[in-house]
């Protein structure tokens, strides 16, 4: 875990106006029987705080999704969980699929809240998204009859100790009879007896304070504009958007950027697959993942974009680019990472840990290896007025002089089509 992950006792203010927003989500800890960490159940995290009071259906909607994006787009799954399940709350519209779940079923638990309805057309999503290899868990049951049909496709059901108090023995008995391969995890165990009397009815899995209270995680994020996430949301559900569109759109944005690169990081996570490029990226991600997350971005309400930083940004990865022709699409992405983390105020390493990018992308932006490498040291004494290391790094002074304005000038072409199409 890195340092920028971590428990947020006093919470960073977001800076108004700013790209750079501060990310929070809330880990939770279940334990096994012999007391060994197994999977986290994520939390929803207000701005500024420890803890979330959502009465709508909107908030929560809104809630849910910030949980999602956050977790596999700005801090990266292996940071928080490693390899374990995450259990995440969903409120009845992604069961439904009027909002997309676009994370992959690899690492994931779907929680099935306790104040959603069970019915028919409930039901039929659970089953779409089991049949899609999700795994689902029962929230909070308590032995209503009504959700015994959801306890019956489950493969956790979570059952509340406090709540169900005299009855608890009865509720964990009606889960066995109903479905007996399911995991029963109890909630809200405070302290060793009531550990070790939850032990002995037979319960798989525990959670509580007793355990692990809830710790905050915090991370800054760059987040991505709006008004390009509604011209992405319009080309990935066209037919005939060329790839080569969809990338120009991405890489417009470099929050976006960063998410898409994270999110492919954690989708292939343990694999062979490298990522070495933006457009390798979109490409592996997919058009109606990509649309997913784009949507999920607009729920979540990320709005704001900083047209300096940005146009910085777009100005050094599109230099990069055109002082490595050979090697271009490795020289944008080194380009862009290395802005974003300049913008974020991230050390370069830190933030090649969270994308996964390939090593080559790694070399170039860490060691200045390569001619994407060479290319990144050029734009950065370039930067700098360092006209020696720009020798040093194999480009002449015109050279770089010449690709940085020009980059700069597309940079402010992309920005400016990005403000007039809102």
């Amino acid at each position: 875990m890195t340092a920028r992950l971590r428990a947020a006792a006093h919470p960073q203010a977001d800076r108004p106006g700013s790209s750079v927003a501060t990310v929070r989500v809330g880990r939770q800890g279940i334990y096994d029987g012999g007391r060994h960490l197994v999977a986290y159940e994520l939390l929803f995290r207000a701005h500024g705080g420890t803890s979330a009071d959502l009465s709508s259906g909107t908030e929560q909607d809104h809630a849910t999704s910030q949980v999602i994006s956050a977790t596999f787009g700005d801090f990266g799954v292996e940071q928080i969980a490693g390899d374990k399940p995450l259990f995440i709350n969903l409120t009845r519209g992604f069961f439904t699929g009027e909002l997309p779940v676009p994370c992959s079923p690899r690492q994931v638990v779907l929680e099935l809240l306790e104040d959603i309805e069970v019915d028919e057309e409930l039901l039929a999503g659970v089953d779409r998204l089991r049949a899609l290899g999700y795994r689902l868990a029962v929230d909070d049951f308590a032995g209503e009859e009504a959700r015994l049909p959801a306890v019956r496709r489950a493969d956790y059901v979570k059952v509340d100790l406090a709540d169900t108090g005299e009855r608890f023995g009865d509720v964990v008995a009606l889960v066995r009879a109903h479905n007996p391969s399911a995991l029963v995890v109890v909630e809200r165990v405070e302290d060793d007896a009531e550990f070790a009397r939850c032990a002995a009815a037979g319960c798989d899995l525990f959670q509580g304070y007793g355990l692990q209270r809830p710790v905050t995680l915090e991370s800054v994020s760059l987040t991505p504009s709006q008004l390009v996430c509604l011209r992405l949301v319009r080309a990935l559900t066209g037919s005939d958007a060329p790839i080569g569109e969809i990338e120009q759109l991405v890489s417009s944005d470099p929050g976006l950027s960063l998410r898409v690169l994270r999110t492919v990081s954690s989708a292939y996570a343990g694999t062979r697959e490298e990522v070495s490029s933006l457009r390798q990226a979109i490409v592996l991600l997919g058009r109606r993942q990509l649309c997913s997350w784009v949507v999920l971005m607009l729920l979540g309400g990320v709005t704001s974009v900083d047209t300096e930083q940005l146009t910085t940004v777009l100005a050094r990865a599109g230099a990069c680019a055109r002082l490595a022709p050979s090697d271009a699409d490795v020289a944008y992405t080194v380009g862009l990472l290395s802005g974003v983390a300049t913008v974020l105020g991230l050390p370069e390493d830190e933030l090649v840990e969270t994308t996964g990018v390939a090593r080559s992308v790694r070399a170039a932006l860490l060691e200045g290896r390569g001619t994407a490498g060479r290319a990144l040291r050029a734009v950065l004494s370039y930067e700098e007025d360092d006209p020696q290391r720009i020798g040093e790094a194999g480009h002449a002074v015109y050279e770089v002089s010449r690709a940085y304005l020009a980059g700069l000038s597309t940079a402010m072409t992309a920005v400016e089509a990005v403000l007039d199409q809102g």
